[in-house]
């Protein structure tokens, strides 16, 4: 059997990535934190980061092509680099533990900003040197927790975005860092290529559900776009938290 799934499995995982990256096309965001989760589910929990990873790529590639012109450039250049020593630091203290509390603590974290936004014009564009620290951050987490979309959603929130500069602007850095993953696993001892037919599969069909979800999108307000963005993202920021407290109960 492909990967050693039964086909209940993979006819899951499919119809999961269909529908997440359908929502990650039309929105920006979402569809990964609900693909890893189902992952963690059922598959073995040593493949989960890996080849979520690849899926992810794939899906942010695909919305980085889509939206190729609406990327703002500037900010993935200062992003780029400081996400790239974070994830390589990330790759030389990796023991194969998972930061139990982060999740959570990213849910804490995006609710208040959030909040704050609504009061503080400040944090509606944000200076674009902090993409710098974030992306070291986010890539030496991103080892550890997979996906951490909801973290760096709420620093896209910027007045001067519209709604596709803030879809393709956040695609291609989470692309990168999707990306830059595969060598760090490589490094630390996962084999891709034994579920190379799983990953195609999973790669076709996350292409479809990012083209399906662009056509959604097109059909979206930027009022409605938002009001949709941030509901979402408050929404995952309260599962994060109650899955997280649930965990240490």
């Amino acid at each position: 059997m492909l990967s050693g799934m039964n086909v209940l499995t993979l006819v899951i995982l499919g119809a999961a990535a269909l529908i997440t990256a359908t929502i990650s096309g039309f929105l920006g965001m979402g569809g990964g934190m609900v693909l890893l989760a189902i992952m963690t589910l059922i598959i073995p929990s040593h493949m989960v980061v890996p080849i979520h990873g690849v899926v992810q790529m794939a899906s942010n590639g695909t919305r980085t092509l889509i939206f190729m012109r609406h990327v703002r450039w500037r900010v993935f250049a200062i992003y780029v680099v400081p996400a790239t020593i974070g994830l390589i630091a990330a790759t030389m203290v990796w023991s194969g533990d998972k930061l139990s509390w982060f999740k959570p603590a990213i849910g804490v974290f995006v609710l208040a900003f959030l909040v704050y936004r609504r009061y503080s014009p400040k944090l509606r564009n944000p200076p674009l040197w902090i993409y710098a620290p974030l992306g070291l951050f986010v890539g030496f987490l991103s080892i550890f927790v997979g996906a951490a979309g909801p973290f760096l959603a709420p620093f896209f929130l910027r007045e001067d975005f519209e709604k596709e500069n803030v879809i393709a602007t956040k695609a291609v850095c989470q692309m990168w860092l999707h990306m830059a993953k595969i060598p760090a696993f490589l490094t630390l001892g996962f084999d891709y290529a034994a579920h190379w037919p799983l990953l195609l599969g999973l790669v076709v069909v996350v292409i479809v559900g990012t083209a399906l979800g662009k056509r959604l999108l097109g059909k979206m307000s930027e009022r409605f776009f938002l009001v949709l963005f941030k509901s979402v993202l408050a929404i995952i920021a309260v599962v994060l938290i109650v899955n997280g407290v649930k965990d240490w109960l």
